[in-house]
């Protein structure tokens, strides 16, 4: 079994447990680039944001079998990936998100960062630690999909980081001449 179903399904297992309880979360980070990528990067942990109440995450991710581990991390025997509930609300950088895609799991819908806000993401661990994994993920997100490249690049600016942002740039053209060879 591929990585990429089975991040989507727990993620769609996990939301749904939450939504039964009244809470609504945002899947962001490493695993939103596993979707993206089709498993070319693999993440082991899901990093949710909750909008709204976060009042019976715990009792959600109980009903499903995770346990909580230290802080904010939720843990289920036999399953590798670890549930972290970040603060919220849901940001890249100085940029809060207000849209979401949808991807629909067989345990329901499933929201997630868009590819272009996943970039941003990344982007931001690449801007600000000097993550140069994070910025081959947003490569990888970006050449599999259509990304507002004007957003991103005024968001960049907004950063602080208009050279980094050209390296990126820089970075995905490379990736896309290699991949047409």
């Amino acid at each position: 079994m591929s990585v990429q179903p089975a991040m989507s399904a727990l993620a769609g297992e996990v939301s749904a447990a939450l939504r039964r309880k009244g809470v609504e979360a945002i899947l962001v980070g490493g695993a939103v680039v596993t979707i993206y990528s089709r498993n070319e990067y693999e993440s082991l942990d899901l990093d949710f944001v909750v909008r709204g109440t976060d009042r019976g995450v715990a009792e959600g991710m109980q009903s499903i079998g995770f346990m909580r581990g230290t802080g904010r991390h939720f843990e289920r025997r036999g399953t590798k990936c670890i549930v972290e509930f970040l603060s919220p609300p849901p940001a890249v950088g100085g940029l809060l998100v207000h849209s979401f895609a949808h991807l629909r799991t067989a345990h329901g819908t499933l929201l997630l960062y868009e590819p272009t806000h996943c970039v941003m993401d990344r982007l931001a661990a690449f801007y600000h630690w000097s993550d140069r994994q994070s910025l081959d993920q947003a490569v990888m997100v970006a050449r599999r999909h259509r990304i507002r490249m004007q957003e991103i690049e005024a968001w960049s600016a907004g950063e602080g980081h208009p050279e980094r942002f050209r390296e990126f740039r820089d970075a995905l053209a490379t990736a896309r001449r290699r991949r047409k060879r």
